[in-house]
């Protein structure tokens, strides 16, 4: 192979690994603030090759090395994310890089008996090479947008989880630095596959461990679903019988006044119980019975809180959502608005909920105490000394997602801000 044609297909090798890094970026960390990131990672792209080219850096030498580095770690910044999750990206773009550079570099020294130094000037090795960026880059990407989607590990978690690779890492930017000028040996194969091995049994156990979070997240749902319906149940049960009792007590007055003639003390004691009665009861009719009861509840539970609820309904009684469904959705969104409401000032929360022949439109909005900023494409996050709105808007997520219903959320001006688009035809 001619200097030249070694040069051209070096430089493919180089474009096919910044393209699955972006790849990989794009699946896993999703767009943010800057708008067409893909646009600006082939401007990325361009500014690295003019700056390999512009001063002859060898391909695979450590100019290369601190290249893709300098690569992997700007490339994350055009797409959205928390930094961890920048961090996770750009390690699982240095592992893939690595694993299968020098998987392509050893098995190829071995199968072709060709020095590890001189095998990158082997075309088989090079198209080799573009043809696993390209398979790699794919399969990791995809793994990457399913690991983001179900990902139910904290930030510690995934850190201690990380900690293998990166020693992988170590390992292999060890292997790749100390090649020396003969061919792989057996012993050396063996040992790159390994890692290669080794990194996907442990990103299988993770994937195992985060699918049996991810399942205890949801049976945890699932009680609090089947605890809320318990404790709606004992409240309406109470609720009847206070209402039964002060009705007969009612009547009784009411009748004593009538016996003794007293039909204008009758009428205003009437006027009195109507306006009470008027006051403390929030009727909802959307002639849907379970989003009635369910919204009622909200408010009796909104105004204990000090919580001005306020709802903008229509007919609601064919809506495109299971009850299981939609109870999680309703009671997740109203309960993270009203724990946030309640500590902002003034405590207001905007539920609106209406249905047209195409979708139906959810919107909630509520105070918050301070605005807090929410990367496109992420959910915020919130523990429990802390009111916020990442508890349970994930749960939510996934079920609209189940419905290829559209969200967004938004954080100004202390108003949070989240509305959906719930197709009522599944396309």
């Amino acid at each position: 192979m001619s200097e030249l044609e070694w040069f051209l297909l070096g430089h493919v090798v180089c474009v096919t690994q910044w393209a699955a890094f972006i790849w990989v970026d794009y699946a896993y960390l999703g767009v943010g603030r800057l708008k067409h990131p893909l646009v600006w990672g082939a401007v990325l792209t361009a500014c690295e090759m003019t700056i390999s080219t512009g001063f002859h850096i060898d391909f695979f030498s450590s100019q290369s090395i601190f290249i893709n580095v300098v690569f992997v770690l700007l490339s994350t910044l055009l797409f959205g994310g928390s930094l961890s999750q920048k961090l996770t990206a750009g390690l699982i773009n240095g592992t893939m890089c690595l694993l299968e550079e020098n998987a392509v570099r050893y098995v190829a020294s071995w199968a072709l008996q060709t020095s590890l130094l001189t095998v990158w000037h082997r075309a088989e090795c090079l198209v080799a090479m573009v043809i696993t960026n390209l398979i790699v880059g794919a399969v990791v990407a995809h793994f990457s947008r399913q690991w983001k989607d179900e990902q139910a590990l904290e930030s510690p978690q995934a850190l201690v989880m990380s900690f293998f690779p990166a020693i992988v890492v170590v390992l292999n930017t060890v292997l790749m630095v100390s090649a020396n000028d003969a061919p792989a040996t057996p012993m050396m194969l063996v040992l790159t596959l390994g890692l290669t091995v080794a990194v996907l049994v442990h990103m299988a156990i993770v994937q195992m461990f985060n699918e049996q979070m991810v399942q205890q997240q949801e049976l945890h749902v699932q009680a609090a679903l089947e605890q809320e319906r318990a404790e709606a149940l004992m409240e309406s049960y109470t609720t009847q019988r206070r209402l039964t009792h002060e009705f007969t007590n009612h009547t009784d007055a009411l009748a004593m006044l009538l016996q003794q003639g007293e039909y204008e003390e009758a009428k205003a004691y009437l006027a009195t119980v109507t306006k009470n009665i008027a006051a403390t009861t929030t009727i909802m009719d959307t002639h849907n019975p379970l989003l009635d009861a369910l919204l009622s509840k909200k408010y009796e539970e909104a105004s204990k809180k000090g919580v001005l609820l306020y709802f903008d309904l229509t007919d609601l009684r064919d809506i495109p959502l299971e009850k299981t469904d939609l109870v999680l959705v309703v009671s997740n969104l109203l309960n993270n608005a009203i724990d946030a409401a309640a500590q902002a000032a003034p405590p207001e929360v905007h539920f609106r909920m209406r249905k047209t022949e195409t979708e139906l439109l959810l919107s909630v909005r509520n105070r918050v105490k301070k605005n807090f900023d929410i990367p496109e494409g992420q959910l915020p996050r919130s523990t429990k000394k802390e009111a916020g709105h990442g508890m349970g808007l994930r749960n939510v997520c996934e079920v609209l997602e189940k419905y290829q219903a559209e969200y967004t959320l938004s954080c100004r001006d202390c108003w949070f801000r989240f509305t959906t688009s719930v197709p009522t035809r599944k396309v």
